[in-house]
């Protein structure tokens, strides 16, 4: 297989790694995380599915999948995870909080790419994360190249909304 994917196997892709990163936070948070939905959306529209101001954890990915990985958290959903990740009240997203969001993401980037590699037969690897915590399309356009994006929503708890967005190539 190519490089390049087909629209209808990265369809495929993204569904599976939502999938696994969902299966690894409901374990890690120890809170039920499901996966809601999937779409095709520009950064603007991503951007306006979240709160002004979010935390990004950002990947390139590589390997079998080369592309950029993101999952995009509402500060106060961050907090919350942040929370239940430490036992500590949810509180500022202070540095030591970004890290713990930072470890959060790596293993959620990791099951997505344990379940991207599972569905391409190739070995997939994320980056080192990039944590922002601005203003959400700011962070994004950062993140992401001006493509379309694959979405997908993530809930935990049935209510706080994780969005991961992919872009292959």
């Amino acid at each position: 297989m190519s490089l390049a994917l087909a629209e209808d196997h990265l369809a495929q892709v993204v569904q599976q790694g939502a999938q696994e990163s969902a299966s690894a936070l409901s374990r890690l948070l120890r809170r039920p995380v499901g996966v809601e939905g999937f779409a095709v959306a520009e950064v603007a529209a991503v951007a306006r599915d979240h709160s002004r101001v979010a935390v990004v954890l950002a990947f390139e990915t590589s390997g079998g999948v080369p592309g950029h990985l993101a999952f995009v958290v509402d500060e106060a959903i961050a907090a919350s995870l942040v929370a239940s990740l430490t036992g500590a009240d949810a509180g500022e997203l202070n540095k030591s909080a970004l890290m713990a969001l930072a470890e959060i993401g790596n293993i959620a980037a990791s099951a997505f790419l344990n379940g991207v590699a599972r569905v391409v037969g190739r070995t997939c690897l994320p980056s080192v994360p990039r944590v922002t915590h601005s203003p959400t399309e700011q962070a994004l356009r950062a993140a992401l190249p001006p493509v379309p994006l694959r979405v997908a929503t993530l809930r935990v708890d049935g209510s706080d909304t994780v969005t991961v967005v992919f872009a292959a190539g």
